[in-house]
């Protein structure tokens, strides 16, 4: 059964469209993400069916080379329909658009992508002029309605443009900010933001939305760049907990083994008013409320590392100190904790929960950050060996009626690094539950 868009609104609401599991054919553990849809390999809404068999004989377009690794979801533009973004990375040539919408016209393997805003942002990324989007790994949807990405500027290594930070009014469909990131904040032509995370200052319904933060992860810079969007202003951080592990630099995923040195990836920031766990299971201090509230902390961890790390963000905010000395403060960053294999990806929800992958595993944890980090402490509230081959993507998304959903992107990609995807099979899968239900209506994972 085919999910259409205009029915996503509704899809969590009224808890349709179960997973069939075949107990004989893969192994599942936990509650079972709701599938949304999947592909074994993606196309895109052409303007004709001739423009795309020009696509395809330019090599403009190489279906084996379109690899979705991350989604967002938005509920509130459009009161009728929501509206379920992808990208797709230009890891190489071939791919017509690098962010899009998952439509409701359908293809031989799936809905089709939809190029957003539109085809022509994305057509011609290598013209030199830097008007456009070039490549994008993920993107976030903040509570002022505004769709983020950062653009990497590159195709594969190559360097196309300076990396930028490009906001759509998602009302409107507009380009409604951009900053490009100096050459002199970059690792020459090593550095590579792939991950976006928003904090908002000032959101509504009293603030205007001025007062945001970006945080930008550097993945083989192993750095962030962070940017302030009242000011116009950004700045590199560096510490030895953004640098992979070479002790976990081999992944194996469903008896597949490929190796990759990945830095700083994910990243996840605690709740918005956030209560005295936020600053001391983390920390190991006294359990006392600290004096800004506004002080939140930023989880994250490199690709190849175990290690799950945190830093205050008042840290991250003292451009002064950055602008002195990139690798400033080092002890201010903290490892808090390990975990048994590599993740990719993680999200937090509104009462401390965060929830991540465990990619060995083909699982989803979520830990009650209330509590030390550690497996003792792991809640596997997902496990299928089949559907969650790599969860590329996690993300926490509220829906119309307030309650807040987990979304996950699965993409194989075990199979696209060891050069075994096979394009007859499901290889890329959108999943979602609502929260209450994956915890069974508790507001943590904590163990029982």
């Amino acid at each position: 059964m085919i999910v259409r868009t205009a029915s996503w609104g509704v899809l969590l609401v009224v808890g349709a469209c179960m997973v069939s599991i075949n107990a004989q054919q893969t192994t599942t553990y936990g509650k079972q993400l709701r599938w949304v849809t999947q592909w074994n390999s993606l196309d895109f809404v052409f303007s004709s069916p001739r423009e795309r068999e020009e696509a395809l004989a330019s090599k403009r377009f190489i279906p084996a080379n379109c690899i979705p690794l991350d989604m967002d979801v938005d509920y509130n533009s459009n009161s009728i329909r929501s509206r379920v973004f992808i990208t797709v990375p230009r890891f190489i040539e071939g791919i017509p658009a690098t962010l899009g919408i998952i439509s409701q016209q359908q293809g031989a393997s799936g809905p089709l992508i939809e190029p957003y805003p539109n085809a022509a942002i994305q057509a011609t990324p290598e013209d030199g002029r830097c008007q456009g989007i070039v490549s994008v790994f993920r993107t976030t949807i903040d509570e002022c309605n505004r769709l983020w990405v950062v653009d990497t500027g590159k195709i594969g290594d190559r360097r196309i443009c300076l990396p930028k930070i490009v906001a759509f009014d998602l009302r409107t469909d507009q380009i409604i900010h951009q900053y490009q990131i100096p050459a002199n904040q970059l690792m020459c032509d090593v550095s590579l933001l792939v991950s976006i995370l928003v904090d908002v200052r000032d959101p509504p319904p009293s603030g205007t939305c001025s007062n945001t933060m970006i945080y930008a992860a550097d993945v083989t810079g192993s750095g962030l760049i962070v940017y302030d969007m009242a000011r116009g202003k950004s700045w590199r951080v560096t510490n030895k907990l953004m640098n992979p592990n070479p002790d976990h630099g081999t992944f194996t995923i469903a008896n597949e083994s490929f190796d990759l040195m990945d830095g700083m990836i994910s990243m996840a920031l605690s709740p918005k008013a956030p209560s005295d766990f936020t600053f001391n299971s983390a920390y190991g201090v006294s359990n006392k409320r600290p004096a800004v509230l506004s002080d939140l902390l930023l989880f994250f961890h490199a690709l190849a590392s175990i290690s799950e790390n945190a830093v205050r963000t008042s840290v991250l905010h003292n451009d002064t100190m950055w602008a002195e000395d990139v690798g400033a403060m080092p002890r201010a960053f903290r490892s808090i904790g390990r975990r048994t294999t590599q993740s990719a990806a993680e999200a937090m929800d509104s009462n401390g929960n965060l929830f991540f992958g465990l990619l060995n595993q083909m699982a989803i944890a979520c830990w009650d950050s209330t509590t030390n980090y550690n497996p003792n402490n792991f809640k596997i509230v997902s496990q299928n060996q089949d559907t969650l081959q790599f969860p590329s993507g996690v993300k926490i998304v509220r829906n119309r009626k307030g309650i807040e959903e987990l979304w996950v992107m699965t993409c194989r990609f075990q199979k696209i690094m060891t050069g075994t995807l096979n394009m007859n099979e499901t290889n890329f899968r959108v999943q979602a539950i609502q929260i209450p239900e994956l915890l069974d209506g508790s507001r943590t994972c904590r163990l029982r």
